[in-house]
């Protein structure tokens, strides 16, 4: 008994299990988390160690080579990068996919705890962190109103964050462009030098007499009492009154020769939002848990808690919300579905002109996609861009099997009118497709399988799309063969001819049907006019593949970009924040923008302060002009017009510690200095082509430094200590932090007491520092000490121990042409020994273009061998194999027409392309065996088969490009010759040639110049298909056993189905990942 049988009988428990799957997914859809991207490992491990103050060539030798030659020992390790920029040294241990991230962090902290005692004692404690998906902030608050910068801070750390920070599923908060509180200590070197105070004497002063011990206890008969050695300060006043020395019988106090601040760090760093001081809160999330979910559940603190106690004058606004993109996916899903829904139940009713086999397909689709959801649950797998994507196609996908048992059972049920026995139809209609239904699935199982057999971040991601669509077109099989004979056995009903628009329609397709027999016998006879015909637009199209750019993910539009500033290395505070000003301005001159959120300054790269982002928020997608990736071109040209900046707007980065621009590369090398004269040659020859666009370089050799040189004699002689010089310079230039404070009662925080000049201090005020001898008298630290102006490397990049430069831009040519003009400028610039690599998304792109070929040949041997199974044969799959690697062909030449790159996307339609060339081809084979099994000969068996599959075929065609292109008409008169002989144009091919008139944006989501397909690339395209196929096919064909009207129904599904190509590599924000940014 079929499983067809068993439904049709046992028709409860078939809606029982159909409902059970409605069930689950019902369930899933509430627990399934909701993400951006999918969460995967990088095996990427940072480490980053600030040395506040220091140089990058004292970060480089003392903290960076320390921690490198630490974990370059590691097993497993791909590459080593490291960055020495002015206090901060930043290295990133690349890891073999394979190996196991916990692993792998597990071994790069005990080798770090290892080299501790290696590093300088002003160190601070390395921090180790995993690059992964989820770690930067979903959400950025801003903390504005009329307070002062100390204030915001404190309220945004002290009460905020400890608020927000308790919501379940929230990993940490992060306070962006923080203004932490200090004590400062404001020396006035002028009474210092009249009391005849040193710095020594402050700092020995805060050590003896700024104290807090443990006191034990103190115990007699009936009681103890806890000694309490609380000898700090607990206000700037008592600070004040701190002994510094005696001047005779007088006791010399700070307050004497400093003015002491409730005050805030030193000024290096500034936030804003829309143009006012602002404080960020950033939320990151526990990983795995639902974005979404964690979103809602801050902005419902936010008013339930936050708002309701924020003071008078203080506001919090949201900068940027990553659900805002999630919801524009969600919503893109939900409307195809709907409208997919809606295009296959009404092509259901056009072609077999049933209500009931309308509702019969439209019930199909809900099953199959919560089957698909609740299998994502299962898996562990959350609904993001990648699993959203495969629920699309699935929704053209799903309906295939169902339309083909439906429309089977029909043509069965109409055979005997007079005596229609729906149960008898519905059940010899699905036996009759059961085999090629499983074959096809199988073929398109084994095509996206082939996934995880792929290597790199990029397969990493679509494992997640592969198991969904995988699985999906498994439930949607198993539905096609139940719930579908299950449905017709008690709804369907015999077609009658009717004298309507359904009627006419039933008869013109019947015309077209017998046009089409004719066509087949046609081209029997005129082979060799057809190998001559094809011939020549075969091999443009050929040519056209090797012009077609590659690129790794199309352009998308989130809603929000970046765009980071540059001012000459340097350059103050004052000045970068005049600059971003500007920036600033020329940004809200675009009525898209919503709002603005700033930071420069300590704390985004380094500890330099020539250096700003600003952060991007558009409006919502439906209320504005522009695109993203539209509007980020034209703000980078007109940012050229701004003198002092460098600029570059750029995407999210996808991780934190990365950047967003889509070329990344580095050019790497023994010899700095050789380095440096090398990359001015391969910059010019760059700039030769502007197709690279504005390159960001890490090379900066011109950073102004003033070099500490000491009489190491006089020091000797005077019975002083170079460090006692050295910490006198120190607070010379920047200060130092010399104890710790909190008030009394306190908050729970303790602040820094910091001490520096009360003013900023030249290279002349030398003479105002004095330090004290051994013999008690002091003497000027420009009599030991001078100071020399020089400049040095702003940073120091490393990539495996040798030295390198890091390059960023955002080419407008395609990726794959970037790196060959990239890679050509190399050879002719660079010396031996000294090479460029590639990092982030360009490596991804090479290494992805090498694994989706792996991917495609293996699949290829798959789909062979369950053809062979299917068909029993090991020649017949050959007529069927032969096509798959033609219908690149067909889908590059429509790349190439809508000006499209090759990127993964449009690489997964062409797989895809192929399980669907094979699936409807397998049910033409199948038809035709079947033919020939009740007698008729090979010809006679295909002029049966061939039209009698045509209505599912364009049925499941139709199908699926409906659910994928919300179709725009245009009224048109068409007609096409088949051959240059200027015959009649069959109707048949009249109806593909309309279908691919079609194409518009969907949901917002269609990259730049991906136009409305016009006439003529629809007649290109359907002329390439339809001649590639046909050369390429009958050489396969052997006298007597296959022919050409065979061919010619395998390509009328080409000529329909290589559309879905074109879809596909235009889809960009509903369906695709960023990351581009996203790896370091």
């Amino acid at each position: 008994m079929s499983i067809a049988e068993i439904s049709v009988k046992r028709y409860v428990f078939a809606a029982m299990v159909n409902l059970l799957i409605i069930l689950f997914g019902i369930i899933s859809v509430n627990r399934i988390s909701i993400d951006r991207s999918p969460d995967i490992d990088f095996s990427l491990i940072s480490v980053t160690t600030v040395l506040p103050g220091a140089n990058p060539d004292v970060v480089d030798s003392s903290v960076t080579n320390i921690v490198e030659g630490a974990v370059n020992s590691i097993p497993g390790i791909e590459d080593v990068r490291s960055r020495s920029a002015p206090g901060v040294s930043n290295v990133f241990a690349q890891f073999f996919l394979e190996k196991d991230l916990e692993i792998a962090f597990n071994d790069v902290q005990s080798k770090v705890n290892q080299i501790l005692y290696k590093l300088p004692e002003d160190a601070k404690t390395p921090i180790i962190t995993k690059i992964e998906t989820g770690e930067i902030p979903i959400i950025w608050l801003s903390l504005s109103g009329d307070r002062t910068l100390q204030e915001l801070s404190v309220y945004a750390k002290n009460t905020i964050k400890r608020r927000l920070e308790t919501i379940d599923g929230v990993a940490s908060i992060v306070i962006g462009g923080e203004q932490e509180r200090n004590i400062r200590v404001n020396l006035n070197f002028d009474r210092m030098s009249a009391f005849g105070i040193t710095v020594q004497d402050i700092v020995m002063a805060f050590k003896n007499e700024h104290i807090k011990l443990p006191g034990g206890f103190l115990i007699d008969d009936k009681k103890e009492d806890l000694l309490k050695l609380d000898l700090e300060s607990h206000s700037p006043k008592d600070v004040g009154k701190i002994i510094i020395g005696y001047d005779q019988s007088r006791s010399i106090r700070l307050h004497d020769i400093a003015k002491i601040v409730d005050d805030v760090s030193d000024f290096r760093k500034v936030a804003r939002f829309n143009g006012k001081p602002a404080i960020g809160i950033g939320v990151t999330k526990i990983r795995g848990e639902n974005t979404v979910e964690i979103v809602e559940k801050v902005k419902e603190r936010i008013e339930t808690v936050i708002n309701p106690t924020l003071p008078e004058g203080i506001t919090i606004d949201i900068a940027t919300d990553d659900s805002e993109y999630i919801y524009s996916l969600i919503n893109g899903l939900g409307q195809n579905l709907i409208a997919g829904t809606i295009f296959a139940a009404l092509i259901v009713l056009i072609f077999l002109r049933s209500f009931s086999s309308m509702a019969i397909v439209g019930a199909t689709i809900p099953v199959s996609l919560f089957g698909s959801i609740f299998i994502m649950y299962v898996f562990g797998l959350t609904l993001n861009t990648m699993t959203m994507l495969g629920l699309l196609l699935l929704i053209g996908v799903v309906v295939d099997d169902a339309i083909v048992v439906l429309e089977n059972s029909q043509r069965n049920l109409n055979m005997n009118k007079s005596n229609p026995d729906r149960y008898a139809a519905s059940i010899k209609g699905a036996n009759e497709v059961f085999l090629p239904i499983v074959a096809s699935t199988l073929v398109l199982v084994a095509l996206f399988t082939v996934v995880f057999f792929m290597e790199g971040i990029a397969a990493r991601f679509f494992k997640s799309f592969g198991i969904v669509v995988s699985t999906g077109v498994l439930v949607s099989t198993f539905v096609a063969l139940t719930l579908t004979p299950m449905l017709c056995s008690k709804f369907l009903k015999p077609t009658s001819n009717r004298n309507d628009l359904f009627g006419r329609f039933d008869d013109s397709f019947k015309k077209v049907e017998s046009r089409y027999r004719i066509l087949i016998r046609w081209s029997l006879d005129h082979k060799k006019n057809i190998l001559l015909s094809a011939l020549p637009i075969v091999l443009v199209t050929l040519v056209l593949f090797g012009q077609l750019g590659g690129g790794f993910f199309p352009e998308e539009d989130e809603g929000q970009f970046m765009i980071t500033v540059k001012t000459p290395v340097g350059t103050g505070l004052e000045y970068t924040n005049d600059r971003m000003l500007k920036v600033e301005s020329l940004v809200k001159g675009y009525d898209d923008i919503e709002s603005l959120f700033t930071v420069m300054g300590s704390g985004i790269d380094s500890q330099a302060v020539n250096i700003g982002v600003i952060y991007v928020k558009l409006k919502p997608r439906d209320i504005r002009k522009l695109k993203q990736y539209e509007m980020i071109p034209m703000i980078r040209e007109e940012l050229k017009a701004i003198p002092g900046i460098k600029a570059f707007p750029s995407s999210f980065a996808f991780a934190s510690g990365t950047r967003g621009e889509a070329m990344q590369f580095t050019v790497s090398g023994p010899d700095l200095s050789v380095l440096e004269s090398s990359i001015k040659k391969f910059l010019a020859k760059l700039e030769e082509t502007p197709e690279i666009g504005n390159i960001d370089s890490s090379l900066e050799m011109n950073l102004p430094q003033v070099n500490l040189n000491l009489n190491r004699e006089l020091i000797s002689e005077f019975g002083l200590s170079t460090r006692a010089v050295a910490e006198a310079a120190n607070i010379f230039a920047g200060g130092i932090d010399v104890a710790r404070y909190n008030d009394s009662p306190g908050d729970g925080e303790r602040y820094k007491v910091r001490l520096k000049a009360e003013r900023d201090m030249t290279i002349g005020d030398l003479n105002k520092i004095y330090l004290r001898t051994a013999d008690k008298n002091l003497v000027r630290l420009d009599t030991v000490a001078t100071f020399i102006e020089d400049v040095g490397p702003a940073e120091i990049t490393r990539l495996d121990r040798g030295y390198s430069t890091y390059f960023y831009s955002d080419p407008t040519v395609p990726i794959s042409e970037a790196i060959n003009i990239i890679e050509t400028a190399a050879e002719e610039t660079l010396p031996l020994g000294y090479e460029v690599g590639f990092f982030a998304r360009a490596k991804e792109y090479k290494r992805t273009s090498t694994q989706m070929l792996f991917a495609f040949l293996t699949g290829l041997l798959l789909v062979y061998m369950v053809l062979a199974s299917q068909f029993n044969s090991f020649s017949q799959p050959l007529i069927i194999m032969v096509s798959q690697p033609l219908a690149i062909i067909g889908g590059t030449f429509g790349l190439w027409l809508v000006g499209s790159a090759l990127n993964v996307f449009s690489m997964t339609g062409l797989v895809l392309l192929t399980g669907l060339v094979a699936k409807n081809s397998i049910l033409l084979i199948d038809r035709t065996n079947q033919e020939r099994e009740n007698g008729l000969s090979i010809d006679e068996a295909l002029l049966e088969a061939c039209p009698r599959r045509l209505r599912p075929i364009l049925m499941t065609s139709l199908t699926l490009i409906s659910s994928i292109q919300a179709p725009i008409s245009f009224p048109l008169e068409i007609g096409h010759p088949f051959c240059k002989q200027g015959r009649q144009s069959n109707p048949s091919l009249i109806i593909i040639f309309a279908l691919s008139l079609f194409g518009a944006e969907m949901c917002g989501s269609f990259g730049p110049n991906r136009t409305t397909l016009g006439v003529s690339t629809a007649a290109a395209i359907w002329l390439a298909e339809l001649s590639k196929q046909i050369i390429k096919l009958q050489s396969l064909i052997k006298a007597g056993r296959y022919s050409n009207g065979f061919i010619m129904a395998i390509t009328l599904r080409f000529c329909i189905t290589n559309l879905l190509t074109i879809s596909l590599s235009a889809v960009e924000p509903n369906t695709r990942i960023f990351a581009d940014n996203l790896f370091c």
